[in-house]
């Protein structure tokens, strides 16, 4: 699933936008500052391109809503940005540990054959797998059921090969210019 041109050209339009807000504050900081101000910039673009319709798009505004409200304001002006910004993600909820450990202890007393075994062992590297991408996806902690993990996983990575591309172009472009 590649992301479209128009994705790109809008990714683009938000980007630049977040980046006018954020040029007086720019103009005399350090490399590092500029850094953070052109990620989180990038950030918001590609979250309002879904226009919170998706859990990393919500988890990244409120994310960049906590360091900058203004800026986030700005760029979500045209899809109800106080609603988003305000919107509370759900609370994960915790087992407690006395009941995981009287659980495992249970499990551990049946014996197992070969092939429940083999399931069990599958079984743990996939919940280790799909714990690396609730780890990776922002307000992936958040999600419980795996399909939707998937989906959210899914259109996150449209949204950042948008990011690479458009970075990409700029920096062609840039060479291009230099290379004259």
């Amino acid at each position: 699933m590649q992301p479209t041109s128009s994705m790109n050209e809008e990714f683009l339009k938000k980007w630049q936008m977040g980046l006018q807000i954020f040029r007086p504050s720019i103009d005399n900081t350090s490399v590092h500052e500029r850094k953070k101000a052109i990620k989180l910039s990038a950030d918001v673009a590609m979250a309002s391109l879904r226009k919170g319709t998706t859990c990393w798009s919500r988890a990244l505004i409120e994310k960049t809503a906590t360091e900058d409200n203004f800026l986030v304001r700005q760029m979500l002006s045209g899809i109800k940005a106080e609603a988003l910004i305000n919107k509370k993600l759900p609370k994960r909820t915790v087992c407690h540990r006395k009941i995981v450990r009287r659980s495992k202890k249970i499990l551990r007393r049946k014996s197992k054959s070969a092939s429940e075994e083999a399931a069990a062992k599958a079984k743990r590297l996939v919940k280790r797998r799909t714990q690396g991408l609730r780890n990776v996806v922002p307000g992936g902690e958040l999600m419980s059921n795996d399909v939707l993990l998937l989906q959210e996983t899914l259109d996150y990575i449209v949204s950042l090969q948008t990011q690479v591309n458009v970075m990409r172009s700029i920096v062609d472009a840039a060479e291009a210019e230099i290379e004259r």
